[in-house]
C-alpha cells in the first residue's frame, strides 16, 4: 500500500525542541541543524551506522497508519527532513527514485525488504537486487537510484525505519515495474479455462 501524508510526532505541552525530546537523535540532528544545502550522502550513511537507535528512542514517532506506511516527522527544515517510518505487514513504497536528494535509512525494527531496479533501453524498469534488511541494517540511496522498500514480514509483525532525506524529496518519479499489457495481446489472456491460447 502507498504512504499516507507525513504527520508530527506526538506534541508535548510546553513544546521542546526535538534534540531534547529525542537525546538518542541529538547528534544526529545537531549535524542536520548545521546543513546550509544538501547533505553528504556518505555522511548520513556513517550517522545511522555509528547510532545506537532502537524503537524505545523514537517511542512518541510510532504512530501506524490505516493506509499504507506512515510518515512521522521528528525534525525538519528547508535541508532536511528526519522522519520515523511505521510499517505493517504489507506496506511498501511505490518504486521511486531520489531525483536531488539524499537518503538513508536504518531499520529499528523488524526485517525489511529493498528490491533495486534499474532502467533499461526499451523504457522499462528492470529488478536487479533483492536485499533483506534485519534491525540495524543501513539504506542509502540518492538521485538516480531506484528502489521499492517493502514490510513482506508475515500479518503482526511491525517494520520501523528511521529516515533522512536531505533536502526533503519533493519531485522524485515513480516508476511501474511494466505496463498494461497491449491491446493487441490482451484477447491471449481472456482464453476460457482449459483452452489453450495460441501464439
Amino acid at each position: 500500500m502507498g504512504r499516507e501524508e507525513s504527520t508530527p510526532c506526538i506534541d508535548q505541552t510546553p513544546p521542546r525542541p526535538p534534540r531534547e525530546r529525542f537525546p538518542a537523535l541529538a547528534p544526529i540532528i545537531d549535524y542536520l541543524d548545521t546543513l546550509t544545502g544538501r547533505a553528504d550522502l556518505a555522511i548520513l550513511q556513517n550517522l545511522l551506522s555509528e547510532s545506537r537507535i532502537t524503537r524505545d528512542d523514537v517511542h512518541a514517532c510510532c504512530v501506524f497508519g490505516t493506509r499504507g506506511y506512515k510518515r512521522n516527522t521528528v525534525s525538519r527544515s528547508e535541508q532536511y527532513e528526519l522522519v520515523a517510518l511505521c510499517w505493517r505487514s504489507g506496506d511498501f513504497t511505490p518504486i521511486h527514485d531520489h531525483h536531488g536528494s539524499s537518503c538513508a535509512f536504518k531499520v529499528l525494527e523488524g526485517t525489511g525488504t529493498e528490491i533495486r531496479f534499474v532502467r533499461t533501453p526499451s523504457g522499462l524498469i528492470c529488478p536487479t537486487q533483492t536485499t533483506p534488511m534485519p534491525p540495524g541494517y543501513v539504506c542509502a540511496a540518492q538521485d538516480d537510484d531506484i528502489h521499492q522498500i517493502a514490510n513482506m514480514q508475515p500479518p503482526g509483525q511491525d517494520l520501523i525505519t528511521l529516515h533522512i532525506y536531505s533536502i526533503p524529496i519533493k519531485n522524485m518519479t515513480t516508476y511501474e515495474f511494466a505496463t498494461r499489457i497491449s491491446p493487441d495481446a490482451a484477447d491471449a489472456y481472456k482464453q476460457p479455462v482449459g483452452i489453450a491460447a495460441r501464439t
